[in-house]
């Protein structure tokens, strides 16, 4: 076993405590614990008899398995892909004909063509079989991998959307990270080409589906809280023990079998050294739309997981810091920043150079608790936010700067080939329409739990 350390890891004065992971915890070690941190430090090898650390960090988010090992090989005769296909007037079965192609050397292609409204083109993968079902009425993304699961013999299966550009070597690639970290479910990093277009250029830099440059265990409330079924490699038999994907959501049941997964105690992993690349919409108003049905499976995920899709979250502490700020009453707000690190502090005792460890961790906290504030104020939020910078000034103040401050922050941090206007325009048209997909089921449905900010604590500790 070999491992990476987080970007997170922190291991004060190369002691016996470590900081890390997502949400941020921190270990206390004992001596062989601290020997064991050193050795994944170092990329050494880990003895079996250090798994239940091992593990602890690894759920933790702290550290990640390298498949770096012969063991960590896997067998392209073992997987199947499922490939859902609606083929309308205006989309295009070359690039589904090539996918297909590109899949030679995998045990099975099934295609289920959920009732599209034009025939599918002949499909060929080498010695691989492929074989097409057709469903007679559409029944979305969800149930059209249900169907072609059902097909699957072998002990995994890789879910890929059709305007994907992956290969079989992609996926027994992704097999063997499977194989490193005993998951059920993985996912590559799926981004978006830059063809040269203002859509292009966005996408390539904040495509919805792009999960970053960083591998990570995949939880709801962490830095990757789900993974797209864009491709998805996963063992058959745990898909099939939480009864696959759940086909009353059009979209959303990939959050939600990923969160179904985990809470049967199931891993699931991110890991983004293997890309695919993901075809962007065509207009500005197929990017609206997508985003507009990205948000309305919102209030169907929270009546099955509760606040885990809260708009917004963060201590009580945290919150109220940036909401006193926001009031016009900076004394408050730095109180109530200075209570969070001597809260911190206290909890955090046992770690070395106590007060500037809770210094900084308290800081980090009020800035990501900051940008998921002005995140919801610009999606599930933005219609009260709306209304409010109407008839009060401050209001206005705190929209423009949720709109701008984190929108030019992003551009400086990833540098698209895009001007820094035009991709803020575009991101204020990416959160307000997902807000109002959001704000279309919260009426339709009559519930406003999807709108509601979930609480949390402040970094915890772990013996």
């Amino acid at each position: 076993m070999r491992f990476s350390v987080d970007r997170t890891w922190r291991r004060p004065h190369e002691g016996a405590v470590v900081i890390g992971g997502s949400p941020t915890r921190a270990f206390r070690l004992t001596e062989g614990g601290r020997r064991i941190a050193e050795m994944i430090e170092r990329g050494g090898e880990i003895p079996p008899s250090a798994r239940a650390l091992v593990d602890r960090l690894i759920d933790a988010g702290a550290i990640h398995p390298l498949a770096d090992s012969p063991e960590h090989t896997a067998d392209a005769a073992h997987i199947t892909a499922v490939i859902p296909v609606h083929l309308t007037d205006t989309s295009n079965g070359t690039s589904l004909a090539t996918l297909v192609g590109k899949l030679d050397g995998l045990a099975g292609v099934i295609i289920v063509d959920d009732a599209s409204p034009r025939p599918l083109p002949a499909f060929s993968a080498g010695a691989t079989p492929v074989t097409t079902i057709r469903r007679e009425s559409n029944g979305g993304p969800a149930a059209a991998r249900n169907t072609g699961l059902a097909r699957v013999e072998t002990s995994h299966v890789v879910f890929i959307d059709a305007d994907v550009d992956c290969c079989v070597d992609d996926v027994v690639a992704l097999a063997a990270w499977l194989v490193a970290s005993d998951a059920v479910v993985i996912g590559p990093r799926v981004r978006t080409k830059d063809d040269g277009s203002v859509l292009g250029a966005y996408e390539a830099a904040r495509s919805p589906l792009d999960m970053g440059d960083r591998p990570a265990r995949v939880r709801a409330a962490t830095r990757v809280g789900w993974l797209p079924a864009a491709v998805m490699l996963c063992e058959v038999a745990a898909i099939r023990s939480v009864a696959g994907f759940n086909e009353a959501m059009r979209t959303g049941e990939d959050v939600d079998l990923v969160w179904r997964l985990d809470a049967s105690g199931f891993r699931c992993r991110y890991e983004p050294s293997i890309e695919v690349l993901h075809q962007r919409r065509s207009t500005l108003a197929a990017f609206a739309l997508q985003r507009m049905g990205y948000g309305e499976s919102t209030t169907a995920l929270r009546r099955s997981h509760g606040d885990k899709v809260a708009p917004a979250r963060g201590s009580l502490t945290s919150v109220s810091s940036w909401v006193a700020l926001a009031l016009g009453a900076p004394f408050i707000a730095g109180c109530a920043a200075v209570t969070t690190a001597v809260m911190l502090s206290r909890k955090l005792h046992f770690v070395p150079n106590n007060a500037a460890e809770s210094a900084r961790l308290a800081g980090m906290t009020h800035l990501h608790v900051g940008r998921n504030f002005a995140s919801a104020i610009t999606r599930a939020w933005w219609p009260i936010a709306v209304v409010a910078a109407i008839f009060s000034r401050r209001a206005r103040v705190v929209l423009c700067s949720a709109a701008l401050v984190p929108a030019l922050a992003e551009w400086w941090e990833k540098r698209p080939r895009l001007d820094p206007v035009r991709f803020t325009i575009l991101r204020i048209i990416d959160d307000a329409t997902y807000g109002t997909g959001v704000w279309k089921t919260v009426i339709r449905e009559r519930d406003t739990g999807a709108l509601l900010p979930a609480t949390t604590r402040p970094a915890s500790a772990a013996d």
